[in-house]
Order: structure tokens, then sequence, then C-alpha cells
């Protein structure tokens, strides 16, 4: 260190220094932190993320947004300017990180300021209406609306023009200028729909990549091996089309495919195998080529169970801000709108298949058994979907399915961020990392319905909830 700025630091250095000798004469740790502006959170629990064993009596360090050290209680000495607030008796976590959500532009605003009540501080939107998307991530970005940090979509690509919320296309070429396009318009990421052939997921992923996007899908007419082995990021809703083919032997696939809808989930049931080869070689085909899988069990229970109003009550719409309950539609208290008004006409049937969840939770166990990246999606924008409440709801599916609370607590905070490739920057409670934390009031160890209990949240360091003015 050399010039003015030596000279500047040599104070602080003579400062530090003395109380290092001082706390190592006493036998006391001896690091001493200095600056502006530092954030300290003591005497939590601290469960970062990684999957290590909590952390009881934490002290967490935040300097200019970024965490700055993490330790046990005694082992930093802070200047008297630091912010120090006592946790004591609370659970710290890394922000959750949702990985299915739509927002509305008419409801845009208050779906977000919802999440981030709920603890979300970074949100995947795979899809928008055309430009949407980008200017309310920009706008979040920007600091001109509260909300958590978005890695955003624009329209879906379908390889049909059957829905009109899509952009249809036709040939490889023509998925491969939609895809420019998006990207021009500062997409982030790029969402394959139904109809979309291995063909053209072949093309939108080379072209997609080549540009630096990521692909999710949500596919019917590609198998997930099949956009596996193609290059695809992410694949979203296991109880859709993808493995439920899969994973019924060929032989019995064109016949199931000619049931009516209420004939076909009983005789899927007795067809499915959840264990043995087919399920080896979809699971083999995710993890070699690290494709990250977004469930959204919550979006399937409100489907399948979509005229039962108990459903309908843990999702507590209540919470929900009233201009997203106004995009759900007429009759939203008794039944789901989506499976009685949809214009597809099949989803309707989707109430006859209760038994079809069951399996859903069994496939998924499998898939976390097998090593695949599962996240945690709640597919706000749906009808019953209640933004942030739903998220939790898909926690404790994924418990129910089986899976450990602490590995569904990795789900849904580091798994999400490598699933964006970003995991150097938030996703964990560890040094240099963003500081997304959540402050609980209960153990979601002991239970994952405490993962709810949420006290206060930081967004990069700044206490977004409660929410303060600006």
């Amino acid at each position: 260190m050399s010039g003015a700025a030596g000279l500047l630091n040599r104070p602080l250095i003579a400062i530090a220094l003395a109380l290092a000798l001082a706390c190592a004469a006493c036998g006391e740790p001896t690091e001493v932190l200095v600056g502006e502006g530092l954030l300290v959170l003591k005497g939590a629990t601290l469960i970062d993320g990684t999957g290590a064993e909590p952390r009881e009596d934490s002290v967490i360090v935040v300097d200019g947004g970024r965490i700055l050290r993490v330790g046990s209680r005694g082992d930093f000495h802070f200047p008297d300017s630091a912010q120090r607030k006592d946790v004591s008796g609370h659970f710290v976590l890394p922000g959750f990180i949702d990985m299915h959500v739509h927002v509305h532009p008419e409801a845009r605003i208050e779906t977000v300021e919802a999440l981030l009540e709920f603890g979300v501080t970074t949100i995947r939107s795979p899809g928008a209406a055309q430009s949407a998307g980008v200017e309310l991530r920009d706008q979040i970005a920007a600091g001109q609306v509260r909300g958590p940090r978005m890695i955003t979509g624009a329209a879906f690509i379908n390889g049909s023009p059957r829905f009109d919320w899509t952009v249809a296309v036709a040939t490889p070429d023509e998925i491969r200028d939609v895809v420019r396009q998006q990207a021009a318009a500062g997409a982030d990421l790029v969402k394959l729909y139904w109809d979309v052939t291995p063909e053209l997921v072949a093309a939108a992923v080379e072209e997609a990549h080549a540009l630096g996007l990521k692909v999710a899908g949500h596919l019917h007419a590609t198998s997930w091996t099949q956009a596996a082995r193609l290059g695809i990021d992410a694949l979203l809703h296991s109880g859709a089309e993808g493995p439920t083919w899969e994973l019924v032997p060929e032989r019995h696939r064109a016949q199931l495919r000619a049931l009516p809808y209420r004939e076909f989930y009983a005789r899927w049931i007795e067809l499915v195998e959840l264990d043995g080869e087919l399920m080896n070689s979809l699971i083999a085909a995710l993890v070699a080529n690290d494709v990250t899988v977004d469930p959204t069990l919550v979006a399937m229970e409100s489907l399948h169970f979509g005229d039962d109003p108990k459903v309908l009550e843990r999702l507590e719409p209540e919470r929900a801000p009233p201009s997203v309950v106004s995009l759900w539609g007429p009759d939203w208290q008794q039944r789901n709108p989506f499976v009685f008004t949809n214009p597809m006409g099949i989803v309707r049937e989707l109430t006859s298949g209760k038994g079809v969840f069951p399996v859903a939770l069994q496939i998924v166990r499998r898939l976390h058994e097998g090593g695949v990246r599962l996240t945690a999606g709640s597919d706000v924008g749906m009808p019953w979907i209640t933004p942030g409440v739903s998220l939790h709801r898909e926690l404790e599916l994924l418990v129910q399915a089986g899976i450990d609370e602490a590995d569904v607590i990795v789900m849904a905070t580091r798994k999400g961020a490598e699933g964006l490739g970003l995991e150097d920057r938030f996703g964990t409670v560890e040094a240099g990392k963003l500081a997304d934390l959540v402050v609980l009031s209960a153990d979601p160890l002991s239970d994952i319905r405490n993962t709810r209990s949420v006290t206060d949240v930081y967004k990069a360091g700044e206490l977004v909830y409660p929410a303060t003015p600006r």
C-alpha cells in the first residue's frame, strides 16, 4: 500500500492491530472488522443453504449489500458505527428462489411485493407477454419497483398456432429467428412449449446458447430424455407429459393415448413404471446433461383438485392481493377456473385424475434420489396460486414426497441459484455472496411449514420486509 490511500488507512490499521493484540492477550478471537455501515445479525441459528449442519449462535456481517463474514458469537469485533441486530431464538436462511412465476401486467406490482413478504428474493419468470417481463425486471433492478430480482423470458414459443398466447413456429429457421428477437429484446431465457418437436428444440437450444440465453421447456411433442440430450437447461412440471409418457412401456403408449381422459388416468397408474430401466434412463439423461427440473407440485395439486375448495383453503387466497384474485376468473371460490373454463377443453378432465398426484410425488422423490437437480417453483399467475404462500406449499409437498427438510431448503435456495447459473452471486449464506437473508421465528428443519414464519427479509443487505418507506 502506498500514496495517499495508504496514509489514510494507516490509522485504521493501527487501531485494528492494537485491538487484535489486546484480544489475543485475553485469549479471545483476534479478527477485527472495520468499515462504515456494517450490519451485524447475531444470535440466530444459521441454515446456510449449502447443506451443512446448522450453526447455532451465529454472526452474519453484511457490508455494502454483500456478506462480509459468517461466524459465531465472539469471533469478530466491530466498530461502534455497526448496526447490530439481535436475532437470538430465530433462524436465518438464504432468500428463497421461486423458479416459476408468471407476472401479469395488471398485477405486477402487487405480485412481486407479496413475494418479498414471504421471503422470496429472486424469481425466474419462464415466460411473459412480449416485453412485460423485461420491463418489470429492469424496474426492479433500478429500484423503481420493490420486488425480488428477476430473471425472465419473453413469449412462449410453440410448434403450432393452437395456443393464442404463444409465438408459433414451424421450421428451425423460424425458431432461430424468434430466439434472436427475444434476445435482442432483453430476455434472459427462452421457453419452449407443448408442440415444439425435437428438431425445433435442437435449433432453439443452439441459437439461444450462442446468444448466452438458457432454455426451459414445458414439453409434450419432445420427451424429457430427448430434450436433455439436445442440451435444454431446464424442464418444467414433473407431472406433465414429458415424464408421464416416458415411464410407460412403449408398447402401451398408443393404446393409452387413445383413451378418454377419465379412463386414461386409471390406466396410466396401472402401467407407469417407477422403478427399472425407464426411470433409470430418464434420470441418467437429466443428470448427465445437467438439467434442472422444476416440479411445480402445487400447481398440479391445484388442477387435479380444482373442484375441492379445501385445497384452495391451504393456498390462503385471502392473502393474495386483490389485483391477483381479479385475474382468477369467475366462481373461483368453489372451483379452479382454469380447469373448468380453459379453452383447451380436456383440462376440465384433470379433476378425474386425483389418483395421479401421489404417483407424481413418487416420481419427484425418485428424481431426487437419482441426483437430479430439483428446484422450487409455484407457477404464480395461475388461478388459486397465491404469490408467496404457494411456494411454501410447494416446499411442504416436496417433503410430503419423501424428501428431507434440509434438502428441500437447499432446493429452494442454492439449487435454484445453480439452475440460474448464478450460484456465485446468491443462494447461500457465505462470505462474498449478496446478502439475501430470511429470518424465521421457528425451525424449518423440525417442520417445513415453519418456512412461513418470516419476520424479516433482506435483499442485498436492504431490509425489504417489513417494508420501510423509500
